[in-house]
């Protein structure tokens, strides 16, 4: 299989792409071609195991630019903390699982946004993670125990890592599962609720779900952060 672009979408707060990518590293002739030179000398000196997702992340990143009418003509490499790397002015998040690449981005505005986004697969968990990634009021609106309940386990864990993603930039620093509480709505919506120490600067959280898309096995999330009460 090589690179192959599954969807683009346009959501209130940035375009968001997907890239299925092989499960193997291809050779280089099969690679994107929308690929800097830079970026191609980077995935080469990856181990095989990462190469494939890596390729797909940038690709799926390039992707999610281009359905935003946005040209970046620099190498996209990676920060320190692992995000992407973009010329300022940009905002931009990338998540891969199994054979799927996802990357939302737009312009970070003002006053600035970041984004974040999380594409985790859903499946039958061997052990209950609820207790370690969930807050108190999280866990009691679980459904019971069964392949629901992963379901909805696997959902808040995503939106909790896209939250982080889109929060990273202004904290730089590991942000704890307790300290955002994520609530679904009837309607499908989802807000959050931070729980950040005292004194810490407040931000406005925007979630979209965008459920299924990916495919039936997979759960997509993205959000955006902001100041709530900017400068």
């Amino acid at each position: 299989m090589a690179f192959e672009r599954r969807f683009a979408v346009t959501l209130p707060f940035g375009a968001c792409a997907g890239v299925a990518f092989p499960a193997t590293a291809p050779v280089e002739a099969a690679w994107p071609g929308a690929l800097h030179p830079d970026e191609r000398a980077f995935a080469r000196a990856l181990p095989d195991a990462r190469r494939a997702s890596w390729i797909g992340g940038r690709a799926a990143l390039r992707a999610a630019l281009e359905t935003a009418g946005l040209a970046v003509n620099d190498p996209i490499l990676a920060t320190a903390r692992g995000a992407p790397r973009l010329p300022a002015g940009l905002t931009a998040s990338i998540s891969h699982k199994a054979d799927l690449a996802v990357a939302i981005a737009a312009p970070a505005g003002t006053p600035p946004v970041t984004l974040g986004i999380d594409l985790e697969q859903l499946r039958v968990l061997r052990a209950d993670i609820s207790t370690r990634v969930l807050t108190e009021a999280e866990r009691a609106a679980l459904p019971p125990p069964g392949l629901a309940r992963d379901a909805e386990v696997l959902r808040l864990f995503g939106a909790k890592e896209a939250i982080y993603k889109a929060l990273e930039p202004w904290l730089q620093r590991y942000i704890g599962f307790q300290e955002v509480e994520v609530t679904p709505h009837p309607d499908g919506e989802l807000t959050a609720r931070l729980a950040l120490p005292a004194g810490a600067a407040r931000f406005v959280i925007e979630l979209h779900d965008l459920g299924d898309l990916p495919g039936p096995s997979l759960v997509l999330t993205a959000a955006s952060a902001r100041l709530r009460d900017p400068p």
